[in-house]
Order: structure tokens, then sequence, then C-alpha cells
């Protein structure tokens, strides 16, 4: 039997991320007693940890160039995000982002970042450590409480109205039930929910499936953006590093030797140039795209063992010494590996979702006292997102969600005990003493992966997506039949469980929308239809169904433009 340790405090933040570190310093300041829960080591295993190190935002003169396109006014930034995410973001949160943005980023600096100018020039890999390591520095020091260790298992809900959650603790073996009346999830996205992904194992999906489970919305869950340059070499690890100035000089190559992204990216100058002077565009900027072009010449069988070829060859000796990036990349993930003989093995893999759990510009969402920030919040980036914008947007809405769950705090509310007993007998029923099969649960997770790769990845189909459902269903029902013995076994039984869910609620979606819009391509529907498809796509659970909806978009400031930035055809 589990103990049970009853606990409260005034917010609790679920995930230690960018937004969640944010969110804590700022409803810290309001004076609440704040708790930072993750399931692993607090600010250690996050996307924002291991991201590029870019930020975007308008600070001409401030931000560095070199890896990401920076914009001269917040106008402008607004205008190009909206295009990016072809017209599918909500237009009053990319206001927000985009024009409270500069104050947020130049803040940084009084909360310990004296790296945000250029991250990934100033700081050795991983480069977000340089904003991760100083904001739980802050965080500590302002009295948050620290938990890591923690896997929420639960939103509680009372009347409609959260009163806490309820989590095990790994660490101390045991229940923990948090009376609270304000909850920030910060979860991250689930990009670990496909075979080839450039994430940690810990994006599985847990944020979405937690504010499903309480009665939120989530929204635009088809949405999933791939990262073009993943290693794909044998022995090599599965990472991409193309925030590198030596490998802005690579060359994609089909088996044909042919540089191939030519037939898919109007070229500005010939030759083997850096990909923006090539092509006029940050590569940050447009690596949908390019993503698309490289599983395109696999599909057609232009490829090499299932991957295309990037060619460093030619790479001037002196660019793998010019930046942190290049040179963990050559000494570090390359291993060896020769690339002045012979090129490697590249594909794409996913790097975020895009679609999350519905927000309004408080980061509110529709549960009282439910928050959402950061990649588990879905509305701001829209079918695609710019370069940059990865690390804005926790920036902005993780202090938004702070400050709003901080002025939302109930000193009032109360756990009952049928929601302990509850919760403590869903964990108890996954417990077993006896081993658990843990080469059965790696298994289907591993069908989860597969299944989303090779039929919900970058080309979709309808026969396909339709055929990936029922496995997916079927995949989960078998995780939840499955027992395990430890807590650390029940946090891996629940990311596979959520793998499941979540890929389950992706491929629904992706079905859903047949046309192709940003990072969302369907070989049956190549077109954009705005007459149609110009709406963003709701998800609720309704027993043990998923219930989509449809809502048009109804642009206010924005001109919706008949062309599509990612080379789609638009009806």
């Amino acid at each position: 039997m589990l103990d049970i340790k009853r606990e409260s405090t005034d917010v609790l933040i679920i995930g230690s991320g960018g937004a969640g570190l944010r969110a804590a310093i700022e409803a810290r300041r309001y004076g609440v007693k704040v708790t930072l829960a993750d399931k692993v080591v607090i600010g250690m295993n996050n996307s924002t940890r291991y991201s590029g190190g870019g930020i975007k935002a308008a600070l001409p003169g401030i931000l560095s160039t070199a890896y990401t396109t920076q914009y001269e006014d917040p106008r402008e930034h607004f205008r190009q995000a909206m295009i990016h995410g072809e017209y599918l973001n909500d237009e009053a949160l990319v206001e927000i982002m985009t024009f409270e943005g500069p104050a947020r980023v130049l803040e940084l600096k009084g909360l310990g970042v004296d790296t945000f100018d250029a991250m990934y020039l100033k700081v050795h890999y991983p480069h977000g450590s340089g904003l991760i390591g100083p904001l739980v520095k802050t965080a500590r020091k302002m009295g948050c409480s620290l938990r890591p260790g923690m896997v929420v298992t639960k939103i509680l809900v009372e009347k409609g109205r959260v009163v806490g959650a309820a989590g095990v603790d790994l660490y101390r073996n045991r229940l923990s039930v948090f009376e609270t009346g304000a909850i920030v999830i910060a979860t991250g996205g689930a990009a670990e929910t496909f075979l080839r992904n450039d994430t940690t194992v810990n994006t599985t999906g847990d944020g979405y499936t937690l504010a499903l489970d309480a009665g939120a919305s989530l929204r635009d869950m088809e949405i999933v953006q791939f990262e073009p340059y993943v290693q794909a070499e044998p022995g090599l690890p599965m990472m991409d590093r193309h925030e590198a100035e030596a490998e802005f000089h690579g060359v994609l190559r089909n088996a044909l030797n042919e540089d191939f992204l030519l037939k898919y990216l109007p070229a500005l100058k010939a030759g083997q140039l850096p990909f923006e002077e090539q092509f006029g565009m940050a590569l940050t900027d447009i690596r949908e795209r390019v993503a698309r072009a490289m599983v395109t010449e696999v599909a057609a069988g232009r490829g090499d063992n299932g991957a295309v070829l990037f060619d460093l060859r030619h790479v001037p000796a002196d660019k793998w010494k010019s930046d942190f990036a290049s040179q963990y990349t050559r000494n570090v993930l390359l291993r060896g590996f020769d690339v002045e003989k012979k090129p490697v093995h590249v594909l794409p893999g996913a790097i975020c979702t895009l679609g999350g759990i519905a927000i309004d510009g408080d980061c509110r969402t529709d549960v009282p006292g439910l928050f959402a920030a950061g990649e588990a919040a879905g509305g701001v980036h829209g079918a695609a997102r710019l370069g940059g914008d990865g690390l804005l947007d926790p920036i902005v809405f993780g202090a938004r969600a702070g400050r709003s769950a901080a002025l939302a705090v109930n000193k009032e509310v109360e756990v009952s005990q049928q929601q302990i007993d509850e919760a403590h007998a869903a964990v108890e029923r996954t417990l077993i003493d006896a081993p658990a099969d843990l080469a059965a649960l790696a298994k289907l997770r591993d069908t989860v992966k597969r299944t989303m790769w090779e039929q919900v990845g970058i080309l979709r189909n309808g026969k396909a997506v339709a055929a990936a459902i029922p496995v997916l269903e079927e995949t989960a029902a078998q995780v939840q039949a499955m027992r395990v013995r430890t807590l650390r076994q029940f946090k891996t039984r629940l990311e596979t469980l959520n793998l499941a869910r979540v890929g389950r609620m992706i491929a629904g979606a992706a079905l859903r929308r047949a046309e192709s819009r940003g990072a969302h391509f369907r070989t049956d529907f190549p077109q954009r239809d705005d007459a149609r498809w110009l709406v963003n796509h709701f998800v609720r659970q309704s027993g043990k169904e998923l219930v989509y909806t449809e809502r048009p978009i109804k642009l206010r400031v924005t001109e919706l433009l008949k062309q599509s930035k990612f080379g789609i055809e638009v009806k």
C-alpha cells in the first residue's frame, strides 16, 4: 500500500522547462506559495534546455541574426508569424507574443540570463542551458518549492473547477495530493510519439492527457513540426545540430548524387553557398519545407538506406571551429565519422507539437483554475513555427500563466476524501507484487512510435492515417491492462499510455483535415483549401470517446495571402 501525503500550495506548476520556470518566478513575485513539480530533475530534461538557443524578438541591434531572422518591429514579426502559421494561429495570442516579447526578453538579464542575445554562440551544448540554468537558480532563490521526481497522475476537479492534483513521488515512494486552486500545465509537447525525433525521451504528452481528463479542450493536434537534419547514420546518435556554422555549408543529396533541394526551393544564387545566402531565408524559418523535400525523395525511391545524404566534404576547415555548435557536431555527435571522405545519412525527426491545450490570452483553459503555457498550449504558432519563436513563446506565456495563476489563488479549496481514495486506487490498481513484463511494455511503446512515424508522419494520406487509429487504440488498451511492480516502472507505463493516447488525438485530427497546410501535408489532398479548411480543430474527452469540433477562423487584422510559403498550391 502506498503512503499518502496531503500537501497544500497556492500555485502548482507542472513542468520545469522555460514556461514552467518563468511561470514559477512570476507567480512568486505576487507573494504566493509556489510549488514547481517535474517528473525528472528540475530544469534538466526539457526541450528548452536542448533547443538551439536562438530567441526571435523585435530587438534590432541586440539579438543575433546569425541563425535566426530578426525583425525591426513587432508588427512585422506578427505579420510573418501569421503567414508562417498559415492562419491557424490565434491572432490575439500572436499579438501578445510579438508585442510583449521584446520586453520579456530584455527582462531575462535581471533573472540572471546574460547570454540571451546569442546563446548558441556563447553557451556550450546544450545551448538552452544558458536560459534554463539561471531561471532554476532564480526560482530557488525566490523560495519556490522544487519537487523533482513528481509524476502528476490527475488534476482534481470539484464542481467544475480545480481543487488540486495527485501524483506519485518517485523519490519518497508515496502518493502526494496537492490542495490548490491554481495549476499551470507546462509539461512541453509530445514529439517522442514518433519513432524519429529530436527531443528528449520525456516529451510524452503528459500535459495533454492531464488537461483532457480534467475536462479541458485541446486544439490543432494534427500540427507536428519536423526537424530536417537529424542523423540517421548507423552508430551515430539520432540528434540534430543544424544550428551550426559549418553545417549551413552542407548540401543535401539523394542516391543519384543530386543536390535535390534545388527542385523544391527557388535558389537566389547558384553554387555551393551557405543555406541562407543560397535560398534567401534562414533554415529555421523554412525547415518544414526542407523536411518534406527529404522524405519525398526517399518515398520516390531516390533515398539511400531509407535516408538522404548530407554532404559536408567541401565545408571549409575553419568553419568547424567557428562556433560551439560546429565544434560539438564534429567532436561529439559525429563521433569520429570522417565527413571529409563521405556524406552522413540524415532524415527528419519530430521536434515539437504545435497544437495543444486551448488557452486565452491569460493562459486560462476552459476549466477554472487550470492554466497552460509553452508547448503544452496550442494556438500560438498555427500550422508552422518560425525559428526562435519556440523560445520566445514560453518566456512570454510562462510569465502570463504565472501571473494569472497567482491572481486566481483560492485558499478555500479542499480535496475530498473520495477524490484522494480514487486517485490512490487508480495507482494501486496498476501495481503488482511480481516482476513486470518490461519487454512487452517497451514493445508497445515501439508500436506507437513506429505507427506514428510510418502512417502519421510528414507525408500523410487518409488511408494510412485511418489504419493507424485502431492500432493506437488497441495499443492504449493493452498498456492500460498492464501491471508493474515499482513506481519508476509506473512512470514508464504512464508515459507509454500517454504516447498512445496523444498519437490517437493527432491521427484523428490529421484524418479530419483533408488539405495540406504548413507542416501538415496530405498526399491525397496536396492543396491548401481556405474555403473549406480555414478552421481550427478542437477535441474533448466524452466518456471513452474523443469528440472533435471545428471552429471557423475569422481574421481580425491579418490579410489572407493566396499563396503558401511552403510550396503548397492554394485553391
